[in-house]
């Protein structure tokens, strides 16, 4: 992923327009963050096209800019349609069809759906949006529960937030969790929410790897007693952090801890603490190209490197090996 478009509708939210400027069109090669090829385009180039209070913003690009990017970003209408213009559907097939991602956020998945380009798929939706999505397009599944929802190569998200988390989730899967974390440090936001975390979750800093198994920072956590826990459990991840073990130590049943534990992050202690020990192998795999998988596994809090291998399999498609080759700077002969 290195050339991206972004394609307006007629009219625009600005603020989801504005997260795709943001994570893709910003020059941050500086912080070793691949540079992208960013294109705003409509079908009416060089015409203002109207968001809200009054703002108005120019596409310098027509369609013909989709047949060369890797990714189209469907910026949303101001106000959800149930219509396309049939040159736009057909550039986005064109797109689909050559292999380019699509994604939408918030309510721009009605323009894909009125595309005809998400039946038979499960897809995001803000809460605000969902029981419409469904009304008008039944052969699309819609799950509100979900900040976003990766069904590559059509990628949708929730809303606003949830897709500055989408665009995150693009930027770590092609370019690897130091790129994501540059480009997250540079929008002040926390690296990545999982797709499966509560929409109304908060967002948390990726673990550091430092001298101990890991680190990492809070932000915006709402519990305080929850918040001193993650930061303990964020540098021990190599430690036994079962529930039973994770509510004895806050002192509390298991019952009112998981309850306090996804009210205070949004998901389970189980996906909570798996979720940081992959990103921590990660960063590791990432950042110390001589390190043993083994290793890597046991720093990270895996028992084993198979089970590490099944969860990068999983979530990744590949082995924790070729995800290092991929992504860090030298790998061992």
């Amino acid at each position: 992923m290195r050339n991206v478009a972004v394609l307006m509708p007629p009219t625009v939210r600005p603020f989801e327009l504005a997260v795709y400027c943001e994570v893709f069109g910003v020059d941050r090669t500086d912080r070793a963050v691949p540079p992208f090829d960013f294109a705003i385009c409509s079908e009416r180039p060089g015409v203002p096209v109207p968001t809200f209070g009054g703002l108005h913003v120019t596409p310098a690009h027509d369609l013909s800019r989709l047949a060369v990017a890797d990714l189209v970003a469907v910026a949303p209408p101001a106000e959800p349609s149930r219509s396309v213009s049939p040159a736009t559907a057909a550039a986005l097939h064109a797109a689909k069809d050559r292999g380019a991602r699509l994604v939408a956020v918030c309510s721009a998945a009605f323009l894909l759906a009125s595309a005809g380009l998400l039946a038979g798929r499960t897809i995001a939706a803000h809460r605000m949006y969902a029981d419409r999505l469904r009304d008008w397009f039944p052969e699309v599944t819609v799950d509100p529960s979900l900040l976003y929802a990766d069904d590559d190569p059509v990628l949708t998200s929730a809303g606003t937030a949830a897709g500055i988390d989408l665009c995150l989730h693009l930027i770590r899967k092609d370019h690897g969790a130091a790129a994501a974390a540059a480009v997250a440090q540079g929008m002040l936001v926390g690296p990545y929410r999982t797709a499966t975390q509560a929409p109304q979750g908060p967002r948390f800093s990726a673990p550091s790897v430092g001298p101990g198994a890991g680190g990492g920072t809070a932000f915006e956590r709402p519990d305080g007693g929850i918040d001193k826990l993650l930061d303990w459990a964020l540098g021990n991840l190599h430690e036994d952090l079962s529930i039973d073990v994770l509510a004895r130590r806050a002192f509390l049943s298991t019952r009112s801890f998981a309850r306090r534990f996804r009210a205070a992050t949004g998901t389970s202690p189980y996906a909570w603490v798996l979720d940081q020990r992959v990103r921590l192998a990660q960063t590791l795999l990432e950042t110390d190209p001589s390190m043993g998988v083994e290793e890597a596994a046991g720093r990270a809090g895996f028992s084993s490197a198979a089970l590490l291998r099944q969860h990068f399999q999983r979530r990744f498609g590949c082995s924790p090996t070729a995800y290092r080759a991929r992504f860090a700077p030298s790998s061992p002969g």
